[in-house]
């Protein structure tokens, strides 16, 4: 029953974020293709194709978590892993003044986004468990838990935002 549970708040949770990232690209497709360009890792030339792409795994995703069984932790533990190297290399490049393009809100690259992806790599790691239900209450919970997590998520985001506002203002102030 535990084992039920978390499995299903992980797939849950892992929706949730993955249905949130792939809203934010749609809504501003131009600033999710200038900042995936930033990361410079293919040539510029390939960006009219690889973002569209990005987009429609992501939407993959999506539909593959919610499905009983099938590929869909894959899918997303894959999709974490790539972007996770590409936040690495972009870290390890000193290249920290890109947005992330993860988000609503712009959110230059941190090692602090490299803790959020570890964190979800744990939810996403491929693993099996019994797919029937275990009745209302288990259900409920698994709900309950998965706007926790999901809250959670998005208080990180909001902060990580801020976090880049703040630095700018205090780099304004400093400057006059």
């Amino acid at each position: 029953m535990l084992s039920w549970v978390l499995y299903m708040t992980a797939i849950g949770t892992l929706a949730v974020v993955f249905l949130l990232s792939v809203s934010h690209k749609l809504k501003d497709f131009p600033r999710f293709k200038a900042s995936l360009g930033a990361y410079r890792l293919f040539p510029e030339s390939l960006l009219s194709v690889v973002a569209p792409i990005v987009v429609v795994l992501e939407m993959s995703a999506v539909v593959a978590i919610l499905l009983p069984t099938g590929p869909g932790k894959w899918i997303a533990f894959m999709l974490l892993m790539v972007y996770t190297a590409a936040l690495a290399v972009n870290l390890l490049r000193g290249n920290t003044s890109i947005d992330c393009g993860c988000g609503d809100a712009p959110t230059p690259i941190s090692g602090w986004l490299l803790l959020r992806n570890g964190a979800l790599l744990l939810l996403a790691l491929p693993y099996e468990t019994d797919v029937v239900s275990h009745g209302v209450w288990h259900l409920g919970l698994v709900v309950l838990l998965v706007i926790v997590l999901g809250t959670f998520y998005l208080i990180v985001e909001q902060l990580l935002a801020n976090q880049h506002v703040l630095n700018q203002g205090q780099a304004g102030s400093e400057g006059g």
